[in-house]
């Protein structure tokens, strides 16, 4: 089929996640139209603490993936390979709580799930609510989900740090 040749373009091949080219279009678009709606948004960043050139850092990431990609429930949700060992999920139209209740969803069904398969699961999510302005860069955002993530790093193994983003 037509289709099955152009999938792979925003696909990654390790984790089976969306590219990471194809998550920033899709976020530009998406932070366009909650600019032009009014609503929040947020963005996850999580650092899985693998070895991405190990064999078994690799399979540990593909299964990671897949359970922060199933703990994504709606249509609009979306997750990518990121800087080539994280994962990036975009939420839209969700606010600081909704966002809260997605990431520890996420690390409740890797922790059960997963510890039997994968040794040692060590994750730091950072995570960042924001209502999109004109005054905000969204490198900025991307920057800040960053530091918070190192900032869950310091919090011990499978921790979060939240922020709420807002220009002052």
């Amino acid at each position: 089929m037509i289709f099955d040749r152009f999938s792979t373009s925003f696909r990654d091949s390790l984790s089976g996640l969306y590219s990471e080219a194809y998550f920033a279009e899709v976020f530009q678009r998406e932070w366009h139209r909650m600019l032009r709606e009014n609503d929040s948004l947020s963005i996850l960043i999580v650092h899985p603490h693998l070895n991405i050139d190990n064999p078994n850092d690799q399979l540990s990431f593909k299964l990671i993936s897949e359970a922060i990609e199933a703990s994504t429930k709606r249509s609009t949700d979306i997750v990518c390979r990121f800087q080539s060992n994280e994962i990036a999920v975009g939420l839209f139209n969700l606010n600081e709580e909704g966002t809260e209740t997605i990431v520890n969803r996420i690390i409740q069904s890797i922790e059960p799930q997963l510890s039997e398969l994968v040794s040692n699961i060590d994750l730091s999510i950072g995570a960042i609510n924001v209502l999109p302005t004109y005054q905000i860069q969204i490198n900025d955002i991307f920057e800040r989900t960053e530091q918070l993530a190192n900032m869950a790093e310091l919090k011990g193994k499978n921790n979060y740090q939240l922020e709420h983003f807002q220009v002052h």
